[in-house]
């Protein structure tokens, strides 16, 4: 086991992250960013609506707040202005938008210091599908087409 640099927490030697607080672990600075394509079927369609369901931070069940994805633009972050409200130092104030298009859903990290992960990768900007699962800061959603 090792500790995490940034909590303290206990992990395995194999983690690429911290279980706690999601820090990425191990040696060198790169990010890991991609933006792949989805099928038709796959992308979240455009047509219906989307939710971001908050999951419990330490046993990822869900249970605490439901984000409704109502408008073509969605802003995350620490910022009060922002439309999804996040109360962590780990968010930057404009942390990440997501986007509705013809495609789907978009969510793109907007320059946040502490990044934004989708199914545990880093990214800069992909496409939504339903079911995935969106880290920000110390906060887990799932992403749901409703």
């Amino acid at each position: 086991m090792i500790r995490c640099p940034n909590c303290g927490t206990e992990v395995p030697e194999t983690a690429k992250f911290c279980s706690e607080c999601g820090v990425r672990l191990g040696v060198g600075d790169s990010t890991i960013s991609y933006s792949p394509l989805f099928e038709e079927d796959e992308a979240a369609g455009g047509a219906g609506s989307a939710a971001l369901i908050e999951l419990d931070q330490v046993e990822g069940t869900a249970g605490r707040r439901m984000h409704d994805i109502t408008d073509e633009r969605v802003t995350v972050g620490r910022s009060p202005e922002s439309d999804i409200f996040i109360d962590d130092v780990t968010v930057s104030r404009e942390h990440a938008e997501i986007v509705r298009n013809e495609r789907g859903y978009r969510i793109r990290d907007v320059g946040s210091l502490n990044g934004t992960y989708v199914n545990r990768v880093r990214v800069d900007s992909v496409d939504l599908r339903n079911g995935d699962e969106i880290q920000i800061g110390k906060f887990r959603f799932k992403f749901v087409v409703t």
